[in-house]
């Protein structure tokens, strides 16, 4: 995966990342689906059976910490609002649009537990170009599968189509189009967060409704946005 750090010069440097493998857990949990929805199954006569990490965020983090090992610095001076411009894959065009995966982070309000956003306080929502909210913070885990799909292995910029995002941005000089997309991407977002939290006005010791809840969209910053191209 390469990120475009783009300074107020206008001048790109290029930040490489450094997969260790290819991934294919996409078609695999489609031919999983697919055989879910017509057949009643033995979940150990699945092809491939399943993995404990399907159902974790295990796989990343061990990618994570051996590309820490070499590249921690990096991560920790990579300044936010950087983007990178991915094509979709022709195997995974039928389950992902064009549009964009924000990753937000909470510097402010009600803070949430693990079990309701293991990536607290980090937050990820795919949206499309047409402003429908594919996945919320709630699927971050197939949001990051989709990432891995589309960016993995991937380590040249894709001249083409960063010239087209540039021709329609105006080398980023106008980003209206993207800012109304983040603001839904918060809206639904700060949505969920509400749900989360009246619903637990009926489990054990949730009585009240504070009014810190109810977040703001000054309350995220924006840290990376990955924009997808067909």
């Amino acid at each position: 995966m390469v990120l475009l750090d783009v300074s107020a010069t206008g001048e790109e440097n290029v930040i490489e990342t450094n997969p260790t493998k290819e991934m294919k857990d996409l078609e695999y949990r489609k031919k999983q689906l697919k055989k879910l929805q017509n057949e009643v199954v033995d979940l150990e006569d699945i092809s491939g059976a399943i993995s404990i990490t399907d159902l974790t965020f295990n796989d990343f983090k061990i990618e994570l910490m051996e590309y820490m090992k070499t590249k921690r610095k990096t991560l920790d001076e990579a300044p936010s609002g950087m983007y990178a411009v991915a094509k979709i894959d022709e195997s995974i065009s039928d389950i992902v649009k064009p549009g964009v995966i924000f990753t937000l982070r909470q510097v402010k309000g009600k803070e949430q537990s693990k079990e309701q956003n293991p990536l607290f306080p980090y937050y990820m929502v795919y949206i499309s170009d047409d402003g429908e909210v594919q996945l919320s913070f709630l699927h971050a885990k197939k949001i990051l599968d989709y990432y891995k799909k589309l960016c993995s292995g991937k380590n040249e910029v894709l001249k083409e189509l960063v010239e087209e995002f540039n021709k329609e941005t105006n080398d980023g000089r106008k980003m209206e189009y993207y800012s109304d997309l983040l603001e839904a991407s918060i809206e639904n977002l700060i949505g969920k967060k509400q749900d989360i939290g009246v619903a637990s006005l009926f489990s054990k010791g949730g009585t009240t409704m504070q009014k810190s809840l109810f977040d703001g969209i000054e309350d995220f910053e924006l840290i990376t946005f990955l924009v997808l191209k067909s």
